[in-house]
């Protein structure tokens, strides 16, 4: 049966990878063992190094290329804030809720000045001419005589 597609590269992928020639050649040898291509102590004797040497080399790449593959959330991750971008951030939440009252105070002052009658007075007092009864103080008094002659009938 012939096989489709491209033919497979092997170890031949690492040339293309970014890093220096002895990194490159220790990492196609581990591959190489790992495929059943070459024997460990050939690959030792060859790279100058000890067999429990290469076996914790050879573990430590497989456990960084694991790591790497392990699940991540999507997306970029969350922006640290400093402190100090916090502070600002409050400001121009501060400012932009200011700038709303403002605007508020403004129509509400317009609204004063071109229709005077709806406008109420701040203080009552200083609005009502002294010696003259307002509405309010009026009602009080009518309805205390009510609750009094329910209390107290006239015979």
């Amino acid at each position: 049966m012939a096989r489709r597609g491209r033919k497979p590269t092997g170890t031949n992928l690492v040339e293309h990878l970014e890093g220096s020639e002895r990194a490159k050649a220790r990492l196609k040898a581990i591959l190489e063992t790992l495929s059943g291509q070459r024997s460990i102590p050939e690959v030792c004797e060859e790279l100058g190094i000890q067999e429990s040497m290469f076996h914790r080399v050879r573990s430590e790449v497989l456990q960084t290329a694991l790591d790497r593959l392990e699940p991540r959330p999507l997306g970029r991750p969350p922006r640290q804030t400093s402190p100090q971008d916090l502070h600002e951030a409050e400001l121009e939440e501060e400012n932009l809720r200011l700038q709303l009252e403002l605007k508020a105070a403004d129509v509400r002052r317009e609204l004063a000045e071109k229709l005077p009658r709806l406008a109420k007075p701040q203080n009552i007092k200083s609005a009502v001419e002294p010696g003259k009864k307002t509405k309010v103080q009026s009602r009080n008094r009518r309805r205390k005589r009510l609750q009094q002659n329910k209390k107290h009938p006239n015979p």
